[in-house]
């Protein structure tokens, strides 16, 4: 241990001052380095955040907006759409002065319970736990930053991609709440009804487009275990698994049970309420049941 003694005052000295130098130099280099640690840092707590934010709206929003964010026909509208993120679009048309990020934080705390006629079949529920909803405040924030996450691929879509669904409560008309009159083409043309066959009766298979159905349905796909509709039932084996949904109904009725009264009976792993519920008001009955009799025709 004698032999580690320094006796001399001026070599303790140097060893002192090269000690504090090393600390100074350590100390810059963590310095030098701490900006982009924490950088690093904030971009893991990001990603973080849209991770738990695309678990949360797989298991709450999409059937509602659709797996990819760009709504479902009639059901909700769209959140991946261009339009949506354009300034002059969405919030300009209902007027909302703060950012897109704020607008879409606060509709999914709050929700839009007081838009009981809206035009969209599924009312947009209150999320926050502060209004009563399942969803904690940092819940909230992991959607709405998920939400914010389309931005980049949705300015990329194209006038003819934007899957934008127009609003019927806002004042700019339906023509103009469009991508394509943002980049300056002139305003659609309101879209006129399409002839009716003779007699009145519209054909099946345009109403199954008019009346949203195809937004949510597959007339192609069968529907089985491994093979689900993601909002609702694939119908290209409706004549045959409809036979056997209801205990006492043939298919003919479980199908106009399912337009007439669509929450008597959900099918397993999907959502009530989904489907709109005032089919009874916009076909007659000779529509609804020609619609009924083409859903199930193997050949339609």
């Amino acid at each position: 241990m004698q032999g580690l003694f320094v006796k001399s005052p001026i070599l303790k000295i140097a060893l002192g001052i090269l000690g504090a130098l090393g600390c100074i130099i350590l100390l810059g280099l963590v310095l030098a380095t701490e900006n982009v640690r924490m950088a690093d840092q904030t971009d893991n707590w990001a990603a973080r955040e849209i991770e738990n934010g695309a678990i949360l709206f797989a298991n709450n929003c999409a059937n509602c907006h659709g797996p990819d964010g760009k709504g479902l026909l009639g059901v909700a509208p769209a959140l991946n759409s261009h339009y949506f993120f354009t300034d002059t679009g969405r919030l300009a048309d209902v007027g909302y002065l703060g950012s897109l990020e704020s607008y879409v934080r606060l509709t999914v705390a709050a929700g839009r319970p007081s838009k009981a006629n809206s035009q969209w079949a599924k009312k947009m529920t209150t999320w926050g736990s502060q209004f009563g909803g399942p969803l904690r405040g940092d819940q909230v924030v992991e959607v709405t930053k998920y939400v914010m996450n389309f931005r980049g691929a949705a300015l990329a879509q194209t006038p003819e991609e934007d899957p934008f669904q127009p609003f019927l409560d806002v004042k700019k008309p339906v023509g103009e709440q469009s991508l394509a009159v943002l980049m300056g083409a002139e305003p659609a043309a309101p879209a006129e009804a399409a002839p009716a066959a003779e007699g009145g009766v519209r054909a099946p298979a345009d109403l199954f487009t008019a009346m949203a159905c195809v937004a949510c349905h597959n007339l192609d796909l069968p529907q089985d275990a491994s093979n689900r509709g993601p909002v609702g039932p694939n119908m290209g084996n409706l004549a045959e698994s409809a036979a056997n949904r209801v205990s006492g109904m043939t298919a003919e009725e479980y199908v106009y049970q399912s337009i007439t009264e669509p929450g008597a009976y959900v099918v397993e792993g999907y959502v009530t309420g989904i489907m709109l519920q005032d089919f009874t008001t916009k076909m007659s009955e000779e529509e609804i049941r020609g619609l009924v009799a083409w859903l199930l025709d193997p050949n339609r």
